[in-house]
């Protein structure tokens, strides 16, 4: 299980990679990443436990969707 720190860091990287970004929908989820990061490490940190699904950030399940279709 990650710790709060962890999920913090991820956090951080989420935040700087949507300010950098060109794309303004990539720049969005990066920042719904971020977002969710920080509220699993606050709750993690208030003394729950962090959520099951600390590591898969919001829309993950939707990220092989868009793949290119390259080989088929």
């Amino acid at each position: 299980m990650p710790s709060a720190a962890y999920l913090r860091r991820q956090a951080d990287i989420c935040l700087r990679l949507a300010a950098i970004a060109s794309d303004e929908a990539d720049s969005s989820r990066l920042l719904a990443i971020h977002q969710d990061y920080t509220a699993k490490a606050d709750a993690m940190e208030a003394g729950g436990e962090a959520p099951q699904d600390a590591m898969t950030p919001p829309g993950a399940a939707h990220a092989g969707k868009h793949g290119s279709s390259a080989g088929s």
